[in-house]
């Protein structure tokens, strides 16, 4: 019979996962200290763990830390701007008009176009078929 190793195995499942701790601990202090986008995929790829093993629950405080990290980083990668380099509210509201009425003046646009190549490719079919349609 063999010899019992489950206490042996379960120690060097706990030395594994207290590596990966480690790890993406190291990975979080470079981020926070030197800065970067901090994301749990790229945390992940660069601690060398799973994703899975961040989204586990055992490991909450990472992922907390994780997310805190990233909450205080823009999430454009550009420097947050100042309330005075902000755009107001009424500014934002002229160019969100400004930007409709010039979609809408180009959808206009393009469905003129449309019809006017519809009847471009009719008259185009009935020149060939020799029908002799009048062109306008």
């Amino acid at each position: 019979m063999r010899a019992d190793n489950s206490a042996h195995l379960a120690e060097a499942a706990q030395q594994r996962r207290l590596a990966c701790i480690e790890r993406v601990q190291a990975v979080l202090d470079v981020l926070e200290r030197d800065g970067g986008a901090v994301t749990v995929a790229g945390v992940a790829a660069r601690a060398g763990v799973s994703r899975t093993f961040l989204y586990d629950p055992a490991q909450a405080p990472l992922l907390t830390r994780l997310r805190d990290l990233a909450g205080k980083q823009p999430s454009t990668g550009r420097p947050a701007l100042s309330d005075q380099q902000r755009i107001s509210t009424k500014s934002h509201e002229t160019v969100v008009r400004a930007l409709r009425d010039a979609n809408r003046k180009l959808s206009e646009e393009n469905e003129r176009l449309r019809n006017e190549l519809a009847v471009a490719l009719g008259q185009l079919r009935d020149l060939r078929r020799g029908i002799g349609a009048s062109v306008d």
